[in-house]
This record gives C-alpha cells, sequence and structure tokens, in this order.
C-alpha cells in the first residue's frame, strides 16, 4: 500500500529538488526519506511530558514505514528516537501482549495534531485521508524526556504513546508547533473534516486502560568466554 501511493502523491511534491532547497536545516532525512511528518508524543505514565517530534520516513515494506524521530527544540536537532508505522492489516497479525506498545493515528490525524509542513494541502489530504489514518505506530525515545537537558542521552529508552482525544495536550504547546512551522491546527482540523475514520482496534491505546510501560536494565551473571573460532 505504501509504495504505491507516496509514489503518485509525492514524486512532484516532497521529493522535488525546489521543495527541499526551501526547507529549513533539520527538517529533511537522509537518502530515501519520502514523508516528513511533524506530532506530538506523551511518555507512557506521564500525560504531563509533552514532546513535539519531527518525523523523517522511508518505505520498508508494503505494510510498514520507519521513521527517524529528532525534537524541535534544538540545533542541531537531536536524534529522540524511532517509530515504526503498521498498516491495519498488519496490526492484525500482532499478538495482546504487542499490541498494547503500539497507539493509534486516528485523532492525530483528524484533529490537525499531526501535520506535513510545506506539502500543498491537496496532497496533505491524500496521504493522511488514504494512508496514515488507519495505521499504527510503536515509537522509543532513546533521548528520555527527563533527560533532555543532558548533552548525552541518559539512560534507558522510553516508550511514548499518541493523544486521543480533546483536552489531552496543552493548547500552549501545540500553538508553538503552529508558529515553528507557519500552521494553524485548527484549519487544518476543519479540511480534514471528510476524512473517513476507521475503527481503532482493540488493544492500542493501551495507556487508555491505565497501564504505564517502562523498560529498565536486567542484570544477570554469565560467560565472559567467547566460542573459539573453528
Amino acid at each position: 500500500m505504501f509504495p504505491q501511493i507516496f509514489s503518485v502523491a509525492l514524486a512532484a511534491s516532497l521529493l522535488s529538488p525546489v521543495v527541499l532547497a526551501t526547507l529549513p536545516f533539520g527538517h529533511y532525512g537522509g537518502e530515501g526519506t519520502v514523508l516528513f511528518l511533524n506530532g506530538f508524543h506523551f511518555v507512557s505514565g506521564h500525560s504531563d511530558w509533552e514532546i513535539s517530534a519531527n518525523h523523517h520516513c522511508v518505505i520498508l515494506s508494503e505494510d510498514m514505514l520507519q521513521c527517524a524521530v529528532y525534537n524541535t527544540a534544538t540545533t542541531p536537532a537531536r536524534l529522540a528516537g524511532i517509530e515504526y508505522i503498521i498498516t491495519t492489516k498488519a496490526f492484525e497479525t500482532l499478538d495482546f501482549e504487542e499490541r498494547q506498545l503500539w497507539h493509534s493515528h486516528v485523532y492525530e490525524i483528524t484533529s490537525g495534531y499531526l501535520i506535513e509542513p510545506n506539502l500543498p494541502a491537496s496532497v496533505d489530504h491524500t496521504i493522511m485521508g488514504d494512508v496514515l489514518i488507519g495505521t499504527y505506530g510503536k515509537t522509543f525515545h532513546t533521548w528520555r524526556y527527563d533527560q533532555q537537558n543532558s548533552s548525552i542521552p541518559m539512560g534507558v529508552p522510553e516508550l511514548v504513546m499518541g493523544y486521543t482525544g480533546d483536552d489531552q495536550i496543552t493548547p500552549d504547546f501545540v500553538t508553538k508547533r503552529d508558529e515553528l512551522f507557519g500552521v494553524n491546527t485548527t484549519e487544518i482540523r476543519e479540511s480534514r473534516a471528510d476524512i473517513q475514520v476507521p475503527p481503532v482496534l482493540e488493544g492500542a491505546d493501551s495507556w487508555k486502560y491505565g497501564f504505564v510501560l517502562s523498560l529498565g536494565l536486567v542484570n544477570e551473571t554469565t560467560s565472559t568466554d567467547f566460542p573459539l573460532v573453528k
């Protein structure tokens, strides 16, 4: 699904050298990037830890995108983590233990929180409505929120989630993002009002059930010998 739609919607816009030349430094990723997104994350178990994240995405398969995630608060931008985005078809194959690590994108899209800076509105509508609306993301940040002012990334990675309803994020945080990219979230929301919304599959957005998912170091003792090379 991903390759066909992106090739049509983006060939004459995002991949154009003219467009790339107009993007500010840090707003485009490495070779093979077909999609640049900005959206909001919050850390699992910490709804007040709000993050504005730039995503530089490449196509891995028919059902998966891989996105390098950078912050928007430093220059040069820090590599904050990675997000894997999969289709509904792929999500349906996951067991419920795995599903709890993934968040839905329905509200992120219909709310206007997830944006594609510098793309024409018609292209935005196609990608959001035909490609991303039914997808799910699994995102880990390696530059922890509670260590965001550290000069090096400290601690273990943390799972972050996506918003699913109004009044979950600080309005001023959205306004600052809009000012940074020269967009208007309210207008974007209105332009996407006709997008058909699929149901969110059971198991996603586990934070809504009160689950807090976090990582930790596990220290074990084992042999330090290496097998002999034959």
